[in-house]
């Protein structure tokens, strides 16, 4: 099984084969942003537990999170939505990832987003000798 760098770039690269090129900013880090000038998406590891049901599996939580770079707080509510609802359908297309839920967050206080939770499995890794 993949590292969490290892799991962090496959998930990045298997969900940006499915997204319109340029359609969003990409960050692939927790970072600060610049006021962003379209959509952005943010990626994080938000935590590893052992998964309840198999010895040595761990599940590893991502958050995605959808930044809508409209600061009128209707305007971003509803663009936001529909960013929201067009973001799914790629994100299904990873069939080793597991959609978890979404929930509206500020973004540095000024913008509306979701973080979107995101699951996958993976193993301890082991030290190689």
């Amino acid at each position: 099984m993949a590292g969490y760098a290892e799991l962090r770039a496959r998930l990045e690269n298997d969900l940006l084969e499915q997204i319109e090129p340029g359609r969003f900013r990409w960050v692939p880090v927790q970072t600060k942003i610049d006021r962003p000038s379209k959509p952005t998406l943010i990626l994080k590891l938000a935590s590893v537990i052992r998964h309840p049901g198999a010895q040595g599996v761990l599940m590893a939580t991502f958050v995605l999170t959808l930044v809508c770079e409209n600061q009128d707080p209707g305007q971003a509510d509803e663009a936001l939505d529909a960013l929201l609802d067009e973001l799914l359908e790629p994100l299904q297309k990873v069939p080793w990832v597991a959609f978890r839920g979404a929930e509206k967050v500020a973004f540095q206080t000024r913008y509306t987003a979701y973080d979107i939770q995101l699951e996958a499995l993976t193993a301890i890794k082991k030290k190689e000798n």
